[in-house]
């Protein structure tokens, strides 16, 4: 084998390999990806001085999110809790719930606390102003794949949201 031919194979199985661990890093196997997201007062749009804080831990497959909200030591309990379509440092329109509201229960009435469930195409009510359309899960998914997408909650204390975090999804695709 020449000195071309050995580069040109090396080359051809090194693009094999690249493409199988591509196809086969998004879908973990099961047609799911890890989402996470840690909120505090300063990653509010104003920054708040909030001791509150809390994780979502959440999987993402294209029928549903699964979700664990936890969080701790807000200013008085939560009123609602949701995903919102907006970049890190701006505000954007409101696609899910969590608790509080678009047919989810009550938020817990604690100030530190748990919210654990299951969003669904039904649940999106938009932010139809942003172009998403309700029932649009796919769309919402493919915000949250491009980390334009975060979670809030709010408390009667800070009522346009007292914790804030960007949702960070484990793989990430430029948001296709």
């Amino acid at each position: 084998m020449t000195l071309l031919a050995a580069v040109a194979s090396a080359a051809a199985a090194a693009a094999i390999g690249v493409a199988a661990g591509a196809s086969a890093h998004p879908s973990r196997g099961n047609g799911s990806v890890a989402l996470r997201a840690s909120l505090t007062g300063f990653q509010e749009v104003p920054s708040l001085n909030s001791p509150g804080r809390a994780s979502l831990r959440a999987t993402m497959t294209p029928s549903q999110i699964t979700f664990t909200l936890t969080y701790a030591n807000l200013t008085a309990p939560p009123t609602v809790a949701h995903i919102h379509v907006g970049q890190p440092g701006v505000d954007g329109g409101v696609s899910v719930f969590f608790c509080g509201g678009g047919g989810k229960p009550a938020c817990p009435t604690t100030t530190s606390g748990t919210v654990s469930g299951t969003i669904v195409a039904a649940d999106v009510i938009g932010p139809t102003a942003q172009g998403f359309k309700a029932g649009d899960l796919a769309s919402l998914e493919r915000a949250i794949q491009a980390g334009v997408t975060y979670t809030n909650m709010h408390t009667p204390t800070f009522p346009n949201g007292e914790i804030r975090g960007q949702i960070s999804a484990s793989d990430r695709h430029n948001g296709q």
